[in-house]
């Protein structure tokens, strides 16, 4: 029997052999993880207060401090050999003269182990800087409330918002023991970031007012950055995506492949003796995750990349953070990485094979999950939906038919469209009765939260739909009751997902179902995913699907709400008319021009309540219009946990912008020995 048939077998016998009890035990477990004495209040939550940093924080969370007494430091049994042997410096010389204290969730240590994850590819593993790593100058708390230090050990705002300084660790080092600097930041922003071959196209979040964003050194240990007009959302995006990739370029390695440090005739001949036609290929292949020589700040580096199986990384023994009691981190001796298919992945999880691991898994098997935690050592942990659980549907306002992008831009056909939808049906088929139907919108427990927006026009209404479609003079009809477009020709909807979806296919086929009923009828069209981007930045597909945006902190990617960026699928050309000032691309209709217009101003606003007004404009502009269609939210983020783990939290916020998992501090996760 094959994997996939396999997964499909045992999906099919647990929901038999489990039914409404474990159903009904499941659901139990997350209402009393989320309504327990320590439980969190979902709709109170944005407006809980940052627990003090010198304490640890509540809810089995991690905390940060910063580091006051003697340099009397200890290290994992692994380094201890090496130091003993001579290959390493004593750890107090290779730990900053004030290394993060990280104060576990749980328990101090103990040191040991190996952590098993699974990918579907190699750059899948290459999310590991992102999610796993996160470290940057500053990082998000798990529970998406306060902005930490972390490489910064402070900073200040001033001049309104258009200067930010930032002041780094003393005596961090990369992984090779060579001092980190601002030499190194200055490198990202002189040789990289402004380099066009490098960065061709620069990202607007160091752009503003028609000016790219100044970082000046002010010493070896303190760099500024000043814009020309505020950037009130700068240290967010900072904590979210921003920073951890400037600080990630080793000036001291990367130069040498540099034309800048090194002429361009030999770093051709480099290039073409690695397989590469440019210097800039070559550049970019050095600083890849998978070349061993290229020195990180991470918790842990890579020892065997992929085609290695499995691929390893091992600890640094540079890392600049500590716990309490002084013991260097990370805990955990090496992580490894097998490539395999997603169904593979969770037939994995269900029989106990992951350490650690939310990525991958399907909400489709949360009762094989349930059901195997015994036979597997494991728990599964339910963090709070952050907004990425809920499934975004997107009409092509931008559409080269010009009958269906006129029905597009029409409201009542978006709005009879989501009153077609059967969201409690949806909840039950694909979701195991779990979550609330809702749009895309921020959830109950953001600050951004609007109910009239997260709740509107979800009713089950299939006459109001008819009705609004009969409206819009959509009357005449096909044999089969399918209606007829207004040139005569059928209307029919292809609704266009990628192949990384499938495990959604229920709910699209009830999508589909739904709105043919109403006499749309809708086509489900699945495909590779390299296939459904190049026809969707293309602009030739009629709907499209994709998941939520983090809408917890919706400022930092309002891709839903505004055609901010490619990802925001219902405009793609409006997307290039924002990004071009108006010089590419076709102009944005009227509402969606102020939403941009009230997105400029936030970014120009550095107090949080105005960030908050502004925003909650932005809602009330698309609960007018609904651009995007939400389906069932409130789903939340599955994590796979082997019972021999320590220092997971039982609940954190679970989603794109916090870099899940993150913000969680998994330099600080702990493996008890057998």
């Amino acid at each position: 029997m094959s994997t996939r048939s396999t997964l499909h077998f045992l999906r099919r016998l647990g929901l038999v052999a489990l039914g409404l009890s474990l159903l009904t035990a499941a659901l139990a477990h997350i209402t009393f993880l989320l309504s327990g004495s320590n439980a969190v209040d979902l709709g109170q939550l944005a407006a809980l207060p940052a627990p003090p940093r010198q304490d640890r924080p509540p809810q089995n969370l991690n905390g940060v401090a910063e580091w006051t007494g003697a340099r009397d430091f200890r290290q994992a049994p692994l380094l201890a050999e090496r130091v003993a042997a001579g290959d390493l410096p004593a750890v107090a010389e290779r730990l900053p003269a004030n290394p993060l204290v990280i104060i576990p969730a749980d328990q101090p240590g103990p040191y040991g182990g190996t952590w098993t994850r699974y990918g579907t590819s190699p750059s899948d593993i290459g999310i590991f800087s992102h999610r796993l790593a996160y470290d940057g100058l500053v990082r998000w708390g798990p529970m998406a409330r306060e902005i930490r230090p972390n490489l910064a050990w402070k900073w200040e705002i001033a001049d309104g918002g258009r200067s930010y300084t930032f002041h780094l660790r003393r005596g961090v080092r990369w992984s090779d023991g060579h001092p980190y600097t601002a030499d190194d930041i200055l490198f990202w922003y002189e040789d990289v970031l402004q380099n066009p071959d490098l960065t061709p196209v620069i990202p607007p979040e160091y752009n503003k007012g028609g000016q790219l964003v100044a970082v000046t050194k002010l010493d070896d240990y303190t760099v500024r950055f000043r814009y020309t007009q505020p950037y009130g959302l700068f240290l967010k995006v900072m904590a979210s995506n921003l920073s951890y990739q400037l600080v990630s370029y080793p000036k001291h390695y990367l130069k040498q492949f540099h034309p800048r440090y090194v002429p361009e005739a030999e770093l051709l001949q480099q290039a073409r003796a690695n397989g590469k036609d440019f210097w800039y290929q070559h550049f970019t292949d050095r600083y890849d995750y998978r070349n061993t020589e290229c020195p990180r700040i991470w918790p842990w580096i890579v020892a065997k990349p992929p085609p290695a199986r499995p691929a390893e990384f091992v600890r640094n023994p540079y890392y600049w953070k500590v716990d309490p009691q002084g013991q260097q981190l990370p805990y955990i001796d090496r992580m490894t990485f097998e490539i395999f298919d997603i169904e593979t992945i969770n037939i994995k999880a269900i029989n106990g094979e992951i350490g650690m691991q939310g990525r991958h898994t399907t909400f489709q098997n949360y009762p094989l999950f349930m059901a195997n935690r015994e036979r597997g050592g494991y728990e599964v942990r339910h963090w709070l939906d952050g907004g990425d659980g809920t499934m975004a549907i997107t009409f092509n306002l931008n559409h080269k038919d010009p009958v269906l992008k006129q029905l597009f831009h029409d409201r009542r056909f978006r709005i009879a469209l989501s009153h077609a939808l059967d969201r409690q049906a949806q909840r039950e088929a694909a979701f195991l009765g779990v979550g609330e139907p809702r749009q895309i919108s921020p959830p109950p427990a953001s600050a951004y939260h609007v109910p009239e927006h997260a709740y509107g026009y979800i009713e089950y209404d299939p006459a109001l739909a008819n009705r609004l479609l009969d409206e819009m003079g959509l009357t005449a009809r096909d044999k089969n009751g399918h209606r007829l477009r207004p040139d005569g020709d059928p209307l029919v909807l292809h609704i266009e997902t990628s192949s990384t979806m499938l495990g959604a296919g229920k709910m699209f086929e009830l999508i589909a179902g739904d709105w043919t009923r109403v006499g749309v009828k809708t086509i489900i069209k699945h495909q590779a995913r390299q296939l459904y981007a190049q026809r969707r930045n293309a602009m030739l597909c009629d709907v499209m699907v994709w998941g939520g945006a983090g809408e917890i902190i919706p400022t930092l990617d309002p891709r839903w709400f505004l055609p901010y960026n490619t990802a925001s699928f219902f405009g793609l050309d409006y997307v290039r008319w924002f990004r071009s000032d108006g010089q590419k691309g076709e102009m944005p209709p009227p509402d969606m021009l102020r939403c941009i217009e009230l997105f400029r101003e936030l970014e120009r606003t550095i107090d949080e309540e105005g960030q908050i007004r502004l925003f909650k404009e932005i809602i009330e502009l698309n609960r007018k219009n609904l651009w995007v269609i939400g389906t069932v939210g409130a789903i939340p983020q599955i994590f796979i946990v082997n019972k021999r783990f320590r220092n997971v939290p039982e609940v954190a916020v679970g989603c794109w912008p916090l870099r899940t998992p993150g913000a969680t501090a998994p330099e600080s996760y702990a493996i008890e020995p057998n």
